[in-house]
């Protein structure tokens, strides 16, 4: 039996659906988790069909189950979390692999040794092969290597300029870990995504603090067609105009030189790989082409349109699956 001060105080809750030999890999890795005991593994399950729910039984996990037309990004983790008992709740998905045994240790001591602290998450590391534009904004949100303490200092959250205040609400549960007593006192709210920047922008601007930990490392990263990317953007810019009022493109007017920006950007961050065949090189640079164009009409509308009454059909087909 272990020792450990974490020993019986960590849970692990993965929303699942199909994950595959990917999530088997998952949690094969967390199952090798150091000095914490064994976690408590908790998996809301959305109707698996593939040997998912199977693979938890065998890893000494738990599931509850979720209909497919009631999942919610912040209501499944509410149920899944409220199921637990833990001091402590590692927050992934199912296709994040930690890349070390230590990954649950580094998340929790952080809370552990400092009581102020109400969550923290870890880096991302890309799959190898992913593309350079995705690899990018993956190490903008959460691939820092220096530890980080976010929270309200020397002013008030109605001074700073919404970038600031977007610094202080980076939060990813791809990979993080919350204390109990944070989560009984601020419950995600039941939304369709962002359920974590939109936690995190109440734990900050009641006085509450994260902690980013780099040397908690998952390995994680999509490959999707620019055109769902773009969807994505448009969520993400619909959430953030509402959390810190960020506009990206506040004028339909700066939209055509934004593309062209983006696109000289994104295509000498294509040109630079190296490593790449021709061929790859090429799709690419399609890729990153289209992607430079609904990005900007997403970050347009998603920040100036998406909470409008009479805009509700066109932000319900964009949300459509996401």
């Amino acid at each position: 039996m272990s020792d450990s001060p974490l020993e019986g105080r960590v849970s692990l809750v993965i929303p699942t659906l199909n994950g595959g030999e990917r999530f088997e890999e998952c949690l094969e890795m967390w199952r090798a988790q150091t000095d914490v005991g064994t976690l408590d593994i908790m998996c809301p399950d959305s109707g698996s069909q593939d040997g998912t729910l199977d693979a938890i039984r065998r890893a000494g996990g738990r599931t509850i189950a979720i209909a497919p037309r009631h999942f919610n990004h912040g209501e499944t983790r509410n149920r899944a979390v409220a199921a637990t008992t833990t001091d402590y709740v590692i927050l992934s998905v199912q296709d994040a692999v930690p890349l070390s045994t230590t990954v649950a240790r580094e998340l929790c001591e952080t809370l552990d040794a400092n009581p102020d602290v109400a969550a923290t998450y870890g880096r991302q590391q890309p799959l190898p092969g992913c593309h350079p534009v995705l690899a990018e904004r993956i190490g903008n949100w959460a691939g820092g290597t220096e530890p980080t303490l976010q929270r309200i200092e020397d002013t008030s959250w109605s001074e700073m300029e919404p970038l600031e205040r977007l610094a202080l609400i980076r939060y990813d549960h791809v990979i993080a870990c919350m204390r109990r007593s944070a989560w009984e006192r601020y419950r995600f709210e039941k939304l369709p995504f962002g359920e974590d920047v939109a936690w995190a922008a109440r734990i900050i601007r009641n006085g509450g603090q994260i902690a980013f930990v780099p040397t908690a490392v998952v390995e994680h990263s999509h490959s999707r067609a620019a055109w769902d990317e773009g969807r994505r953007i448009y969520c993400d810019h619909s959430n953030l105009r509402r959390l810190v009022d960020l506009q990206m493109v506040p004028h339909r007017r700066l939209i055509q030189q934004n593309v062209e920006a983006a696109r000289a950007h994104y295509g000498h961050l294509v040109e630079t790989k190296t490593d790449v065949d021709a061929t790859t090189r090429q799709l690419w640079a399609e890729w990153a082409d289209k992607l430079a164009l609904y990005e900007n009409w997403a970050q347009y509308l998603g920040a100036n349109f998406s909470l409008r009454w009479w805009f509700r059909p066109v932000d319900r087909w964009l949300r459509k699956g996401i």
